[in-house]
């Protein structure tokens, strides 16, 4: 009951802030749709201030797979990209470690291992140049049961983890509200929270082994919920 009690302020403030959103986020539909140009992904480094979106894997790297064959690098990047365009409404300057299906890795390295080092320092080397990251993931287990978003925060910045917070508590209350599952602590084989001097946190938003879920995370209006979810939880650690 106390905890119940604790979060109604944190909801209210979630539902006012996500009723802003509700107008930038017809808005971003409708340039997405007339194919405006501010709603493609700003290239070049970085750079201070910058908000850094972080669709994981790409190229030759799919990540986790379906039993359907959907690639994790595919649902990262769709839900990714409405996650830009809604923070970039809010006026936030943003970048994006890949907008299309590719590796950021040197030009020159051939081998996939070499290329997935290489993309992971490159995306590292983005991370440490931004204001804040969030990296998009999918969850895989052998066991099917299992489903629902879990976040994992950086273990060199102490905002990791009150940004975490409040991305997890904005995803509960708007998207999963039977979700229980809690931080967690990125450890030395995550590269990007391990070694990030920024505040970053890994949104592993649903588990691609699990049947029901998989359904979800396929479909469009859930890639934005997802993403509108996760836009809320920056907003509200942002004020």
């Amino acid at each position: 009951m106390k905890r119940r009690w604790k979060r109604e302020p944190i909801l209210k403030l979630l539902l006012v802030i996500c009723c802003i959103l509700t107008a930038i986020y017809m808005a971003v539909q409708v340039a997405r749709l007339a194919g405006s140009p501010a709603m493609k992904s700003v290239g070049g480094a970085a750079g201070e201030g910058v908000i850094l979106i972080d669709p994981g894997h790409g190229g030759a790297d799919g990540g986790a797979s379906a039993a359907d064959g959907t690639m994790e690098k595919d649902i990262n990047l769709q839900i990714a990209l409405p996650l830009a365009d809604m923070l970039r409404f809010l006026g936030y300057p943003v970048e994006m470690t890949r907008d299309t299906d590719r590796s950021i890795h040197d030009p020159d390295v051939t081998t996939i291992k070499n290329q997935k080092i290489s993309d992971m320092k490159n995306r590292l080397s983005l991370v440490n140049e931004s204001r804040l990251t969030i990296s998009i993931h999918e969850n895989h287990f052998p066991q099917t049961q299992y489903f629902g978003t879990q976040i994992f925060y950086g273990t060199n910045n102490a905002e990791s983890v009150l940004l975490a917070d409040t991305v997890r508590e904005s995803v509960i209350g708007l998207l999963q509200p039977e979700n229980t599952r809690e931080l967690k602590k990125g450890t030395k084989d995550i590269y990007l929270l391990h070694n990030a001097k920024v505040p970053i946190i890994l949104v592993e938003c649903g588990f691609l082994s699990n049947t029901a879920e998989l359904q979800k995370l396929k479909d469009p209006s859930y890639q934005q919920n997802m993403a509108y979810a996760v836009a809320c939880g920056l907003l509200e650690y942002d004020q």
